[in-house]
């Protein structure tokens, strides 16, 4: 009798397992942690509804729909779309302002939860199968980039991994939440796996396609189920295939496939995400940390600074090493920016960033003597130390192991909420913002998923 067990493909193993979970199969660690990551993606993605780059996916979209509409809410807007496009413009909002999570993927809550909302329109959603899709889609996305070699390798590449494994993980919660049996599951990923893609040219010149790559993974995933789901064949060694196999394209010479299985079923990739407290690149927070504990230790004023110097390796040069800077994303990724910016307020929330205080002779002061050189060996995983000498004469250098809101130092459910409602409130108002926290918060025993989502248009819109 054939084994069907030994000759499933990697994607056939995931499909399987995700097809036939439950709610109650999982753990309740991994539920709590849906909802923490459900609340900052939204408010992640309301507070980015009003940028640029938000409206214009949003006119582009509508350009292409020339005036359709559908049953899936925009957030923070007062319109609907179909759903495919509501999961691309609220993904590209959703990492508008470097707001989302990190880990997984690279932006799994950008990625995922904006395929997971948009389908819930079509009715007969209940809080379970959301919370149920978003852990599926959370553990497939950030199973695939393990497979293929992890965020390090794969990125350095030149690959945008929230875009390239997303596609991924957006399909995932697509076909749990559209209750696809194992084949059509299976197709799924294999129709998002031929489809995807991210590179991270925008960096050269700060162009707001890093934004847009987590909203069209979303899409694609999304689109992806439902091809699946009509009837069209996936490839099904989308993954492991010698030619053309995501990993022999993608990550040919890094790949670790057997990375992609590992603990299926038993460990659950949702936590190994992390929440920024910081308005950057993940890359900046372990040395801004370490930026304000030795300032809080000296108690120094950052006039007091005469240099900082980084020590990271040529990918942290590469990355964000930016002395001058052009535009937010720019300002994003420098770590001469953040730490000026942080030396001189304490923090580093959006406002430090938006608008860019470049122009300021202490910030530009504070730029100039920061330096970030190639002298280190950096493990995947691992941060660059910071070296601050003050004008004093005293030298200190310190390192972050986790940065705050890593997994391994998780934001407290108090910083959580401060961080949620300094998003919402401003944009829905504290009513609403005070609804959607109770509503995410007991997400398990709400009916009908829609309710929530409601939430999310603006006020007076009108239940669709």
């Amino acid at each position: 009798m054939k084994n069907e067990h030994a000759t499933a493909t990697l994607t056939e193993h995931l499909a399987r397992y995700w097809a036939d979970a439950r709610y109650d199969d999982i753990p309740a660690e991994s539920v709590r942690l849906a909802k923490r990551f459900l609340i900052d993606t939204l408010a992640a993605g309301i507070a980015g509804a009003g940028t640029d780059v938000a409206a214009i996916a949003l006119r582009a979209v509508r350009a292409s729909l020339e005036g359709a509409t559908g049953s899936s809410i925009l957030w923070a807007q007062s319109v609907t779309l179909p759903a495919a496009q509501a999961a691309l413009v609220n993904g590209t909002a959703s990492h508008a302002l470097e707001l989302d999570d990190f880990g997984g993927c690279g932006h799994s809550g950008a990625v995922v939860i904006p395929a997971v909302c948009a389908l819930s329109g079509r009715g007969g959603v209940t809080g379970k199968d959301a919370l149920t899709a978003i852990i599926a889609g959370y553990d497939v996305a950030a199973r695939v980039l393990e497979g293929a070699g992890g965020y390090r390798a794969h990125n350095d590449l030149g690959w945008h991994s929230s875009g390239t494994c997303g596609s991924f993980g957006a399909a995932a919660g697509a076909a749990k939440l559209l209750k696809l049996d194992r084949e059509r599951f299976a197709d799924a990923l294999g129709i998002a796996g031929s489809f995807t893609g991210g590179i991270w040219a925008f960096l050269a010149d700060g162009a707001m396609t890093k934004r847009f790559h987590p909203g069209k993974a979303s899409e694609n995933g999304l689109s992806a189920a439902l091809f699946a789901q009509a009837g069209m064949s996936g490839p099904r060694q989308v993954l492991e295939a010698e030619w053309g196999g995501f990993f022999s394209t993608y990550a040919r010479g890094i790949a670790t496939p057997d990375a992609t299985l590992k603990g299926l079923g038993t460990e659950f990739r949702i936590a190994r995400s992390g929440m920024k407290p910081y308005a950057c690149c993940r890359g900046l927070h372990a040395t801004l940390d370490a930026l304000f504990e030795v300032m809080r230790e000296t108690r120094a004023e950052a006039s007091a600074i005469e240099q900082m110097i980084v020590h990271g390796n040529e990918q942290n040069k590469l990355q964000f090493d930016r002395p001058e800077i052009g535009n937010l994303l720019d300002a994003q990724f420098s770590f001469q920016y953040a730490l000026a910016v942080g030396a001189l307020s304490g923090r580093a929330t959006l406002d430090q960033f938006s608008p860019v205080r470049d122009s300021e002779p202490e910030v530009q002061r504070l730029m100039s003597l920061t330096r970030v050189v190639a002298d280190r060996e950096m493990r995947p995983g691992t941060y660059p130390p910071l070296e601050i000498r003050f004008k004093h004469g005293a030298t200190i250098e310190r390192h972050i192991a986790y940065a705050k809101g890593a997994p391994e130092n998780p934001l407290s459910d108090d910083e959580l909420r401060h961080k949620v409602v300094s998003q919402v409130e401003p944009v829905l108002g504290s009513g609403r913002c005070r609804e959607l926290i109770a509503c995410v918060s007991s997400l398990e025993e709400v009916q009908d998923f829609s309710e929530l989502t409601h939430l999310l248009a603006l006020p007076g819109t009108g239940k669709q």
